[in-house]
């Protein structure tokens, strides 16, 4: 029993809510799937990386999520009174096996975006995609203590931890060089971007310390509800801004598609274009 998940008896009330979370995790994954690849079309060629990453993010994300939502409903059986574990066990080390994919796959989209050239665009990769790693690992191999010694599970946590500053700090730095390069609303809304992901990741860690601070049935729906709320905000709503940004770009370079879907082509080409 490597999570706390596993420890507890669940009221109909709480296994649902669970089950609730992590089926909205799905479906809001789903159906930014579909937008993004409809909105790939729209995009200059320069930023459909960008947009392909966020299509691939919301595959990874959302396989993960049924997989956790079947293991839910699998690990647990309703007695009559509560549910409780049966032979299988429930475990949240998936989730870190799909932060590999996904954290790298978000930190390049921020850098496509940022126009960086193509020799500081790939340093920054390397060096994001390293850190963010160490930060997945770590917190991995901590995970697996929060049963068994919160103590190694706090000391993991804070070597996590530094990979996160570090990661954050890079971000931030990238951040503050991209935007002077942007147009339009790219400035502004990048901005957005970065106080996004330093809410949403932020988030992470709290449910990471979860058996620490509430050790307890109430803590696994409040772990669940903050792993939900980070997904959606750092996948889903972080992928929907930087698809605006991509867009915005997009129309002030000139390119048609995305002037058109952004409402901002003359008439006069509109109506041509569409006779």
């Amino acid at each position: 029993m490597k999570n706390i998940e596993n420890l507890f008896d669940y009221t109909v009330g709480q296994f649902e809510a669970i089950d609730h979370l992590l089926t909205m995790g799905v479906g809001a994954h789903l159906a930014a799937l579909v937008f993004f690849l409809v909105m790939s079309q729209f995009v200059a060629p320069k930023y459909r990386v960008a947009t392909a990453l966020s299509c691939i993010v919301m595959v990874s994300a959302g396989l993960i999520l049924v997989s956790q939502a079947g293991m839910w409903t699998d690990a647990f059986k309703f007695n009559g009174t509560v549910y409780s574990l049966e032979k299988l066990t429930f475990s949240n080390g998936y989730r870190y096996v799909n932060w590999m994919v996904t954290i790298p796959c978000l930190l390049v989209q921020l850098l496509i975006v940022l126009n960086l050239s193509s020799s500081v665009l790939k340093s920054k990769a390397v060096w994001l995609i390293l850190s963010a790693w160490g930060m997945i690992l770590t917190g991995y191999v901590g995970q697996l203590y929060e049963v068994s010694d919160t103590g190694n599970l706090m000391l993991w946590g804070a070597i996590s931890t530094v990979f996160f500053v570090i990661m954050n700090f890079i971000v931030g730095k990238s951040i503050a060089e991209g935007k002077k390069t942007m147009t339009g609303k790219g400035p502004k809304t990048i901005m957005k971007v970065f106080w996004l992901m330093m809410f949403a990741w932020t988030l992470y860690p709290i449910a990471y310390l979860v058996p620490v601070f509430m050790n307890s049935a109430d803590g696994v729906v409040l772990r669940q509800l903050l792993f939900t709320i980070a997904d959606i905000s750092s996948k889903v709503i972080y992928g929907l801004m930087i698809t605006y940004i991509a867009l915005d770009q997009s129309a002030n370079a000139g390119h048609l598609p995305a002037l058109k879907v952004l409402g901002r082509a003359p008439i006069a080409t509109v109506v041509e274009s569409e006779i």
